[in-house]
């Protein structure tokens, strides 16, 4: 049975770092009280030694951790928060007045964080009919867009359902390429064998991959780190073209709310490399014969009642860290691009 809008709804949206969206703009958007980010634990392991865990520290701090430990030759892990994590968080926004939270978060194939969510959805105040649990099946600004989107619907039209669907239509059209330009990080986690690494290193490969199926996937693999970002960004040029070739022919794109149009690179992703990230971006954008770095979010800043909303026209918001729970397994010097 469907959700009955009602005019006193108040709906909240909740999400994981794991949606790399940029600290400040979580700051400013966290400052409205209707949106909240959840911590993905994650942990520096070094062998021998005791395992250091980052939680507590800010979102740079973790950054520069995670940065060290890939120079240190350490492993980096992540896992997903605990179901009491989010009945707390669900709990606190039930304090201040929400009756319903829509909580989108990382890939179930990736991660045990949607089923944490919705194990502490039946354990919050709330309940499970409170809070509607969305698997974003991608990662990343993949789904950190469909929060922006999900928020700027909720100024026009505060329904769950709506919220609910508008996120998986946008996680469901975005397209994400990430660039690794060594293999020892997946080595180090396991992901790949130290005689495969060797391979890698040895002939220079540097993997391209995608997420399908919410599953991380790799489509080539490059020799060269030359070859690899030439070949990233046509990647990502071609995505932004068939998307847009898709809108249209497709009439019910303009369903989903914002002034966006589609075919464009929503997020850009990096682990240390900021300043080549955002060159690769501009790279992208001449193909397609645009400028350079001028995205505009569509998310306001007002607050919870959409009094004083102003549109987020700042472009370094596009740029952000890598989530942990994918630089863990990339390495310095990885870049990643959403197109929606």
């Amino acid at each position: 049975m469907g959700h009955e809008n009602n005019a006193k709804d108040r709906i909240a949206v909740v999400t994981d770092s794991a949606a790399a969206l940029h600290p400040e703009l979580v700051e400013r958007l966290s400052a409205r009280g209707n949106f909240v980010v959840v911590p993905m634990p994650v942990t520096i392991r070094t062998p021998g030694a005791e395992d250091r865990s980052l939680q507590g520290l800010g979102a740079a701090e973790v950054d520069e951790a995670i940065m060290l430990a890939h120079v240190m030759g350490q492993t980096v892990s992540t896992s997903g928060p605990a179901p009491g994590a989010f009945a707390d968080v669900y709990d606190e926004l039930a304090s201040r007045g929400f009756t319903h939270v829509v909580s989108v978060h990382l890939s179930g194939e990736l991660s045990g964080t949607v089923e944490s969510a919705r194990t502490g959805a039946r354990l919050s105040r709330l309940g499970a009919e409170g809070v509607s649990v969305v698997d974003s099946r991608t990662v990343a600004g993949a789904y950190g867009y469909a929060v922006l989107r999900a928020l700027e619907l909720l100024e026009e039209d505060p329904n769950p359902e709506r919220v609910v669907e508008c996120m998986r239509r946008v996680c469901e059209r975005a397209t994400l390429y990430f660039y690794i330009p060594t293999l020892d990080a997946l080595r180090r986690g396991g992901r790949v064998s130290p005689a495969l690494a060797m391979v890698g290193q040895m002939f220079q490969i540097k993997p391209i991959g995608t997420i399908s199926q919410g599953k991380l996937t790799y489509v080539e693999r490059p020799r060269t780190a030359a070859r690899a970002l030439d070949r990233f960004v046509e990647l990502t040029v071609q995505a932004c073209r068939e998307h847009r070739h898709a809108a249209a022919l497709d009439a019910s794109t303009d369903a989903v709310p914002g002034s966006d149009t589609p075919g464009e690179v929503v997020a850009v992703h990096h682990v240390g490399n900021a300043a080549q990230a955002v060159q690769l971006y501009e790279r992208v954008q001449r193909l397609l014969g645009e400028g350079s770095l001028s995205h505009s979010v569509g998310a306001s800043t007002g607050s919870a009642s959409g009094e004083g909303s102003v549109a987020l026209n700042i472009p370094e918001f596009l740029v952000s860290s890598l989530p942990p729970v994918l630089s863990a397994h990339s390495g310095l010097g990885a870049v990643a691009m959403v197109v929606y």
